[in-house]
């Protein structure tokens, strides 16, 4: 993408970008026109950077750079740091001159170039990875006997005289800000007095008013300049662009345009007959639809010439031919564009290339008239009075997606008149970036992940991702990228996928399954799932607070237009399905085009759905409205209720045991496929377990345990040996997870085994010696407490709740922990009472908290009171298993066996442990 090959800051001095002039490093004194700064003020500030001396002249075509830096070797640090310095340049367009390389030491100055210390000259790519070539060579300097409290100073110059420029020059720089300190700071710029020159400058910065000294305009600034203030990240780049002053000898864009323009011509660049006459002739052959055309010479470009950056020779402005790009099947994006430009010109579609920023493209309407305010080059054609701009870096581009606008703002056309910048205006696409084909199945249950299937088509770039991916033949590697891929979409787990790419097209399809976790939410008797979809979830979010940024527009990044179709299969058997929100939706808002249909069949529901939105700007005085818009759009979004569905307690064995198996399959296939089988494995466990299949959990988790260990798998697993009755391997397993983890939480779990397996003692010293503070000793008191009658020592455990109360006299969890310990160990009974009703109204009648009253009220055999209770703790968690079996103990006592008896059973498939934990309560459902 890069149009400049070499514009680099190098690690010292920053090196020209922009003739082959000079491979062997020069040393002489500075030119004439530099001064040479006094270091003796700077020093005894003995800031970190103690001199940064930046003088650039403009002269005879040529840039020259002086840098005098000074270093502070303060510490070993930065004496490694600084002890190796790099000076680069690019030979082919001038030389490296080195001034001074020295150490100031007590009072000395040591001159390192007298004593005959010379640099390594290398020539070495750092940016080969991008595809980068530029040729710059590299001198590189060990500096010796450098040592801790030394100052190093080294100055040099570089000049540069670009082909492709006939003799024009420009220059940018950038600042040193504050909160950096610099003990003596500078940029100069000059010119001939008689030259005509544009200066300016960009971002947060004071223009100087120039000087004239010994036949120079001079332009200086001190450094560090002042801390740019913060602006808002949604403003255009022009506002966000970092202090920067631009100088050139362009007398207007036009001028820029003509000056670059002849090396772009293509009159006589493709022989007859030849290699590209031929693919020109296939194009002809195929079509005389002259978009369609465009679209297949811009496919060949981007398809079958890879993108290399070859700044070699000149080449940061000057292309090769479009012969040699065919034939060496790369190039830059001037090659690639000269190229491309050559085939259109040769079916008579007119166009020509024009230069563009790749990322802040409004900033070139507040620029210099400067080539280096761009870096990037695309053609531009035109047919039948529409423009298009045709990128042939990019990738996947077709005759459907050929109509989209990039978004780079402005764009300099190359043209031997010469040419004005000229807006790249903004349009609706034609057809979406993506279609997103999902269907969500919940009709396991509410309480069950979603199974999903999943077809994706995706045009341009984005289709053109999925091309490497469709002759993928690890199974492994296809389901980590689309599960990667979907993270964001779907989440959850992906189990199989398969990518296609259709080169005609130039849509890339990915078809996958999956689960998502994402599931229904409870809330007194009702289900209710949030949508997620295109047009849902908007917000538009805009800080115009501060006084500085009121008069700043807001950003809108784009193109962007996403479809989705989507049904979601409802389980059977619930009272009623509601559907809230906006259902039909055809809108613009906040710079966003929004379209929803949404409808309820019988028990599946259908979404269609899209967003799309064009790069633009939205005015400070309209965003108040667009906000209240795109408020209004997000209150509507669409949510599905279900009224009485029923829960996977109510479930039987066998029917929760059959729903659980595609997960299983899922789980296994994944297995199979995976590096890392373990989490797979407990995540098979844990499905077995929701389906009561206790010793098939068991397995997996064994399984996972052996491939690795972890203290939340011992954790499920000491679980797992308890439900099958086997304490003293649960208890070994809850150990563990303690050697591993060592928190409260794996204490705890292991102190409530203690307890059971006639270690109580043990087991409330253990918590003890945890030596806990602050939140974490309330909670570990509350255990004591709960622990504390299997060791015959609730008495002290009251007393211990009490003095936390008087610790944290209205806290909820305090009165509730006295409630539930006289509950479930019938001790103080007839006090805690009063603890009770304090910890309910405190909670806001959380249905813990009325649980707890309602186990007192049952010690005190007030049965109406206890069920009235259960009846509102089940009202806001039906699936509080203590609720459940309680109230089944109640009804059979009262007579009603069956519904109690119902309890029970629901009671038991949530905690297969509630019979064993309150028969050590003296609560039995014999």
């Amino acid at each position: 993408m890069r149009l400049f090959a070499g514009t680099a800051a190098i690690a010292i001095i920053a090196a020209a970008s922009p003739a082959r002039a000079g491979e062997q490093v020069l040393y002489q004194p500075a030119p004439d026109w530099v001064e040479v700064a006094d270091i003796s003020a700077a020093l005894d500030k003995r800031e970190d950077l103690i001199l940064y001396d930046r003088q650039v002249a403009l002269e005879d075509g040529v840039v020259t750079r002086y840098t005098d830096l000074a270093y502070d070797i303060s510490t070993t640090q930065a004496m490694q740091r600084f002890g190796t310095l790099q000076f680069a340049w690019m030979p082919d367009k001038g030389d490296l001159t080195i001034h001074r390389l020295a150490i100031i030491r007590g009072g000395e100055t040591i001159d390192l170039l007298a004593e005959g210390v010379k640099p390594e000259v290398i020539r070495r790519e750092q940016q080969l990875e991008k595809r980068t070539v530029d040729g710059q060579l590299t001198a590189m300097i060990s500096v010796p006997r450098l040592q801790v409290g030394d100052v190093l100073r080294v100055s040099a110059t570089t000049t540069a005289r670009d082909q492709a420029l006939d003799g024009e020059m420009q220059v940018s720089e950038g600042f040193i800000a504050r909160p950096a300190r610099v003990g003596f700071g500078r940029l100069r710029v000059l010119w001939p007095d008689d030259t005509q020159i544009n200066w300016g400058t960009l971002g947060q910065l004071e223009k100087p008013e120039p000087e004239t000294r010994d036949g120079y305009r001079v332009v200086e600034f001190s450094m560090p300049i002042a801390e740019p203030k913060k602006m808002p990240e949604d403003a255009p780049r022009r506002f966000l662009v970092n202090p920067l002053v631009q100088v050139g000898s362009f007398a207007d864009w036009q001028d820029v345009s003509s000056t670059m323009a002849p090396h772009f011509g293509t009159e006589g660049t493709i022989a007859p007959g030849g290699p590209i006459a031929q693919q020109i002739a296939r194009i002809e052959q195929a079509t005389s639809d002259p978009v369609k055309r465009m679209a297949l010479a811009l496919q060949v470009v981007q398809d079958e010439i890879s993108y290399l950056a070859n700044g070699m020779d000149g080449g940061n402005y000057l292309p090769q031919s479009p012969a040699d790009t065919w034939q060496l099947r790369y190039g830059d994006c001037k090659a690639k564009s000269l190229l491309l430009l050559a085939m259109l010109r040769e079916m008579d579609i007119d166009g020509e290339v024009v230069l563009v920023h790749s990322t802040q493209g409004d900033v070139a309407s507040i620029s210099q008239p400067v080539p280096g305010a761009f870096d990037h080059m695309i053609v531009r054609a035109s047919i039948d009075g529409t423009d298009y701009w045709l990128d042939g870096t990019s990738a996947g581009t077709r005759h459907d997606t050929v109509y989209e606008v990039p978004n780079f703002g402005w764009a300099l056309p190359l043209t031997e008149p010469g040419s004005d910048l000229t807006p790249m205006t903004q349009r609706w696409q034609k057809v979406p970036d993506r279609i997103y084909r999902t269907t969500f199945d919940f009709r396991n249950g509410v309480d069950f992940p979603a199974l999903y299937e999943i077809e994706i088509e995706a045009r341009g770039v984005a289709g053109a991702q999925f091309r490497q991916l469709a002759s993928e033949t690890s199974e492994r590697t296809l389901i980590g990228r689309a599960m990667t891929y979907l993270e964001s979409l779907v989440g959850g787990l992906t189990y199989d996928a398969a990518y296609t790419y259709d080169e005609a097209s130039g849509v890339g399809t990915l078809r996958a399954k999956g689960m998502t976790f994402d599931n229904f939410k409870y809330d007194r008797g009702i289900s209710t799932y949030a949508m997620d979809g295109a047009s849902i979830g908007w917000s538009f979010e805009t800080d115009r607070a501060r006084s500085l940024w009121r008069d700043i527009p807001y950003r809108l990044d784009g193109p962007y237009y996403s479809a989705e179709q989507a049904q979601f299969l409802l389980p059977e058997g619930q009272e009623r399905i509601e559907l809230t929100g906006t259902r039909s939706l055809d809108e613009e808002a906040g710079g966003r085009r929004f379209k929803r249909t949404l409808v309820l069949d019988g028990s599946t529901v259908r979404l269609d759905d899209s967003i799309a939105y064009i790069a633009a700007e939205i005015a400070p005085a309209d965003i108040p409205a667009q906000r209240t818009a795109i408020a209004r759009i997000g209150s509507g979004d669409p949510q599905i209720r279900l009224h009485g569905a029923r829960r996977f307690w109510e479930l039987s064995d066998s029917e929760i045991a059959k729903r659980i198996e595609p997960y299983i399959a899922a789980g296994s296939k994944l297995i199979a496929v995976s590096e890392d089988a373990a989490p797979i494995h407990a995540l098979n466990a844990n499905f077995y377990r929701f389906g009561r299949q206790y010793e098939k959990a068991l397995a997996e988790y064994d399984r996972a345990i052996d491939t690795t260990a972890s203290a939340e798998t011992y954790a499920e697993r000491a679980n797992i040996h308890f439900i099958l009755g086997d304490i003293d391997a649960a208890q070994a397993d809850a150990q563990a997870a303690f050697d591993l983890q060592g928190d409260l939480a794996t204490a705890s779990m292991l102190a409530s085994y203690m307890a059971r397996n006639g270690e109580a003692n043990e087991a409330l010293d253990m918590l003890d010696d945890l030596g806990l503070s602050g939140d974490e000793k309330l909670d570990m008191e509350i255990m004591w407490s709960e622990y504390s009658g299997h060791a015959d020592r609730q008495g002290e455990a009251w007393n211990r709740l009490e003095a936390m109360l008087d610790e944290r006299p209205n806290e909820s969890a305090v009165f509730n922990a006295l409630c539930w310990h006289a509950a479930i160990w019938n001790n103080n009974v007839d006090d805690a009472e009063a603890y009770c009703d304090r910890a309910v109204d405190l909670s806001g009648q959380s249905a813990a908290t009325v649980d707890s009253r309602a186990l007192v009220y049952y010690r005190q055999g007030r049965m109406d009171d206890a069920l009235k209770d259960l009846e509102m703790a089940l009202e806001k968690a039906p699936d509080q298993a203590a609720s459940l079996f309680l109230r089944g103990l109640i009804r059979k006592r009262q007579g009603d066996a069956k519904a109690g008896a119902l309890d029970l059973t629901h009671a038991r498939r949530l905690d297969p442990q509630i019979d064993d934990r309150y028969e050590a309560y003296g609560l039995t459902a014999a």
